[in-house]
């Protein structure tokens, strides 16, 4: 067994950091994706607020322990394995054993800094789509790794899939909102590139009001928020559904929902995805809703059901074959939005274990 390297964070990530994933999913149909660039920039901002220990055998494991300065609280994150339980345990027993030197009680994870980043892991069977545009994947081997070094679920999410043979069962369930959506006082602004330009610091601003209670969440820098939510970004978004609803009264922004096309079919070929150019070239063309959410001051007014009735307009045109309800919390009220639908799951879960 290779031995494992401890290295305390101060500016650079070895190079064999970045080469460990490409050994794990040489053979998986489904693999992550990584920008080394991206994460090495992201290394050097969150730095400011956190200690950050690498731990790797350069070969066959990796993972960085993630100590905020300003709360007594631990993490892991982007973490690599091999199906080797004594690599395994041997280099989470390193981690550990700094999370309680530094006081912290519990270990949480697998997070990369923030819930803007990768987190979560897909736990349970696969799903029949495969993988969708920057879904949480991993070896089905990684949930029994935490489980056998005493890691247990902290929190679960999910996926739902929705059929073309179920989709007339949903937009009769949603009928009502379809109509009302010309009468109630608020404007619908579709988020094209154009739009999130123009509102790109207001989006920052409500995203941050919007998410800012869920679990886990890190508030990040105007300029993190546009390393990842980019121009490009804004170019993969599906202009039909996305949407950005603003208070007629007040002019405030109050809500946010954005999909886009299950572009995974065409990577690597097509590395940055763009609507206008790439949308026809999918075989199967898949919506999904990936982010959204209100503001605090504007829910129970039916806010989410109506984004979720203006994205419906879509399938009702037929633009689209099928849905992806992305990532939702399983304790969130916008799971309920497909409850009484007939649909395919996949799970997810973020793990904690609570140090002796």
């Amino acid at each position: 067994m290779s031995p494992i390297d401890r290295i305390v964070y101060q500016g650079t990530i070895p190079d064999s950091f970045f080469k460990i994933p490409e050994k794990i999913y040489e053979k998986s149909p489904v693999k992550p994706t990584e920008e080394p660039e991206a994460i090495r920039s992201f290394f050097a901002m969150e730095a400011i607020q956190h200690d950050i220990i690498l731990y790797t055998d350069h070969e066959h494991f990796r993972l960085a322990g993630i100590f905020p300065k300003a709360e007594p609280a631990a993490y892991f994150g982007f973490w690599e394995s091999v199906a080797d339980s004594e690599l395994h345990e041997q280099a989470f027993r390193l981690l550990e054993n700094d999370a309680r030197e530094k006081g912290r009680v519990n270990l949480t994870g697998p997070i990369n800094f923030s819930t803007f980043q990768a987190n979560r892991l897909r736990v349970g069977d696969s799903p029949s789509w495969g993988m969708f545009d920057k879904e949480p994947v991993n070896p089905v081997y990684y949930p029994d790794l935490l489980s056998a070094i005493g890691f247990q679920e902290k929190l679960t999410y999910e996926t739902r899939l929705i059929s073309r043979k179920n989709l007339p069962a949903l937009f009769a369930n949603k009928n009502e909102f379809v109509k009302a959506i010309s009468q109630i006082p608020f404007d619908f602004i579709t988020l094209n590139l154009e739009n999130w330009k123009l509102y790109e610091h207001d989006i920052f601003q409500l995203m941050h009001i919007i998410f800012k209670e869920n679990p886990f969440y890190k508030a990040i820098s105007y300029k993190q928020f546009q390393i990842i939510y980019s121009h490009r970004f804004a170019e993969k978004l599906c202009p039909h559904s996305s949407v950005l609803i603003r208070d007629q009264a007040s002019g405030q922004l109050v809500a946010i929902c954005m999909c886009q096309p299950n572009y995974h079919a065409l990577y690597p070929s097509v590395k940055e995805p763009d609507f206008a150019r790439d949308f026809e070239k999918l075989n199967h063309k898949t919506l999904m809703a990936k982010t959204f959410g209100v503001h605090p001051d504007f829910r129970r007014q039916g806010l989410l059901n109506y984004m979720g009735a203006y994205g419906m307009l879509t399938l009702i045109d037929g633009i689209y074959e099928d849905v992806l309800l992305c990532l939702m919390r399983s304790d969130n009220y916008s799971a309920h939005f497909s409850n009484n639908i007939p649909y395919e799951s996949a799970k997810y879960a973020l793990y904690e274990k609570i140090l002796s």
